[in-house]
């Protein structure tokens, strides 16, 4: 079993780019991007917490962690 980002699709399906996730999340560009590109395997609290709140900002929604993490189950 695994845990994977699908943050990248997520940000697809509804229009949206890395570029305004960084511009709204106040995390580092670096951080962002190697979280969209699947390549960040671990994230502290903190992180996440700027992330989801920079993705309801652009999204303007409540979003839940079901939304960007998917549960890989072999």
């Amino acid at each position: 079993m695994e845990v994977r980002w699908k943050i990248k699709e997520f940000l697809e399906q509804n229009g949206k780019t890395p570029y305004a996730l960084w511009k709204a999340s106040g995390l580092s560009r670096t951080t962002v991007y190697a979280i969209t590109g699947g390549q960040m395997d671990g994230v502290q609290f903190e992180t996440m917490g700027k992330l989801m709140h920079g993705l309801e900002t652009i999204m303007g929604k409540q979003i839940e962690l079901t939304d960007v993490l998917e549960v890989v189950r072999s």
